[in-house]
């Protein structure tokens, strides 16, 4: 039997549909002989990667490749459930809005349940819509979702952009989302490495950053540290000609990529 490989991630880490065969996973995959599982997603929020890794604890592959995304991006209900806002207010106590909200046969929304299939991942229904606040607010036609999301959540998204929406705090909360995620897969023993330039980006001043990032549990080889090795920077150095082809970078960038995965998986991992 095989080994089994596999990645979460956003579109950095995703194969593309019309240059299939070409995407450094595909290639890492190939030149180890394993089978390949890519979760990863073009536009995924970090909440649908924590998803991605759900999944990848559940099938416990040989090993995993993690690359956590940028934190501009959000989850929301595939399907609305608006409450009845014509009722009394109650000044401070209000149970039939705490009902409403805690009501689960809604049938709207995350279902623990569901795992992987929470996450939208093309025409296919989903609970969860997981995706780029800028394409929601702007709100057209996606190859990730079913249809352009209705008016009044486009409404709510910018308003919610408008008047509560917290950079710094959203960028938070998705690394302590990631930090969680990482040390669930160690605890598991599961073999991986996370990539954490998108979400911690490079910061020259500060070069522990990437090593602070997670619980120092985690041995250093599980982490990519090399900044000129992330795929942020590779990609960057190998840029693509014409139309982005969904990965960022020209073939040789995603050559490039695969070398460096698979020098740390047989070099730093000993596995073959």
């Amino acid at each position: 039997m095989k080994k089994k490989l596999m990645v979460a991630g956003c579109s950095f880490s995703a194969p593309t549909k019309d240059n299939n065969g070409t995407s450094w996973s595909e290639l890492l995959a190939e030149r180890l002989g394993w089978d390949l599982v890519n979760l990863a997603r073009q536009g995924c929020s970090n909440g649908g990667i924590r998803l991605q890794i759900e999944e990848i604890r559940k099938q416990k592959p040989d090993f995993a490749i993690i690359t956590p995304t940028f934190w501009d991006r959000m989850e929301i209900p595939a399907n609305s459930a608006p409450y009845d806002w014509s009722q009394a207010p109650s000044h401070g106590e209000n149970p039939p809005l705490e009902k409403h909200l805690q009501d689960r046969t809604r049938g709207n929304g995350y279902r623990k349940e569901d795992g992987i299939k929470n996450v939208n991942y093309g025409k296919e229904p989903s609970n969860m819509i997981c995706e780029t606040i800028f394409t929601l607010a702007e709100n057209f036609d996606h190859p990730y979702r079913m249809a352009r999301i209705s008016k009044d959540a486009e409404r709510g998204i910018r308003s919610w952009i408008d008047s509560i929406y917290d950079n710094a705090w959203k960028k938070q909360q998705d690394e302590w989302i990631m930090h969680e995620g990482i040390l669930q897969m160690y605890h598991d023993g599961l073999k991986f490495l996370v990539q954490p330039v998108l979400l911690w980006p490079f910061d020259p001043s500060n070069q522990d950053q990437w090593r602070n990032a997670f619980n120092k549990i985690i041995p250093d080889h599980y982490i990519m540290l090399d900044s000129m090795e992330s795929v942020l920077s590779v990609c960057g150095n190998n840029p693509f000609t014409g139309d982005d082809p969904g990965y960022h970078s020209g073939p040789r960038g995603q050559e490039i990529i695969a070398n460096n995965w698979y020098q740390r998986i047989t070099e730093d991992h000993g596995i073959s």
